[in-house]
């Protein structure tokens, strides 16, 4: 039997008649044929008691997406608070996440120093045409990056607006947490110290080492999480970049998420397009969130790119 849907103050009651088949609860009920006909005829009559049709008590929500989508999938707020100045907000971030003293203030302690290296720089396609023709095109103030990692991609926007002269501090949020067993190969000398993974520190010391400090801030938290906030604060990036989870529902909240968020004539684009192992993922979220917002979307190398309408 169908389950009754909610979204949003919007809720959906099975019609009885059309959807539960009343013939086989009454068999199961009794084998006479007289309380069979009369049972069939209470249950139809009194059907139209029951059944309720779709009502709505909130927002209005697209229509579109209750034809194509699970519940699940469509509960994304589309509006942010009002922006605030964009040269507010590193000093704002840095206030509710940090206490009001940067990260990089006295970075790296004596306990952490002996376990970093002294730059340690990796990424996926961190150096693809597509960051300096966005930056160029944008001239953004605020970028968010969703997926970190070690800062490469971070690392070559900060270069990239620093050599154009630009006033724009990155946000790049990511858990640096890794994944579970990335260590084993490439990155066993990422130290590890009671159970907490250096990636966060190792990070700051890339950035550090870039004498970026001034440009890019880390924001050590859940994609989802730092996003809700962001939203809610204020924080209206000129680009995003998303690149952190990849499979579909990680990539499917990602670009929800962030879109609302975008200022008006803002870019978001991401990594991993046309990569076969995150078909399903990336650009299958890409792809159907383009579909029903009516966007199309810029394929660039291996990235994709969707504009603000």
């Amino acid at each position: 039997m169908p389950v009754p849907e909610i979204l949003e103050g919007k809720y959906t009651v099975m019609n009885w008649r059309s959807q539960a088949p009343a013939t086989p609860l009454l068999v199961l009920i009794t084998s006479s044929g007289f309380a069979f006909v009369v049972g069939a005829l209470t249950f139809f009559l009194l059907s139209d008691f029951f059944e309720v049709t779709h009502q709505s008590h909130g927002p209005n929500v697209d229509e579109r997406y209750y034809r194509v989508l699970p519940v699940d999938l469509v509960k994304f707020r589309t509006n942010c608070t009002q922006s605030i100045p964009p040269e507010n907000v590193k000093d704002f971030v840095i206030d509710n996440l940090f206490d009001g003293a940067s990260p990089f203030d006295d970075f790296p302690s004596p306990e952490i120093a002996p376990l970093l290296r002294k730059k340690r720089i990796k990424g996926w396609g961190a150096e693809a045409p597509v960051f300096e023709r966005l930056i160029i095109e944008v001239r953004p103030k605020v970028i968010v990056e969703l997926g970190s990692f070690l800062g490469a991609s971070a690392i070559n926007m900060g270069t990239i607006a620093r050599n154009m002269g630009l006033d724009t501090i990155i946000l790049c949020v990511d858990d640096f947490r890794g994944w579970p067993g990335f260590r084993a190969k490439k990155f066993k000398d990422i130290k590890q110290q009671h159970g907490s993974i250096m990636l966060l520190p190792q990070f700051m010391k890339n950035v550090q080492f870039m004498n970026l400090t001034d440009i890019i801030l880390p924001v050590p938290f859940s994609t989802t999480g730092a996003l809700s906030y962001f939203c809610e604060w204020g924080i209206r990036p000129d680009l995003i970049e998303v690149d952190a989870a990849h499979d579909f529902h990680s990539a499917w909240l990602d670009i929800n998420s962030a879109y609302a968020m975008l200022s008006p004539g803002g870019v978001m684009f991401g990594h991993d397009y046309y990569n076969r192992a995150n078909e399903e993922g990336v650009r299958r979220a890409v792809d159907l969130f383009a579909q029903l917002k009516g966007l199309r979307v810029e394929p660039d190398g291996k990235h994709w790119i969707l504009r603000t309408l």
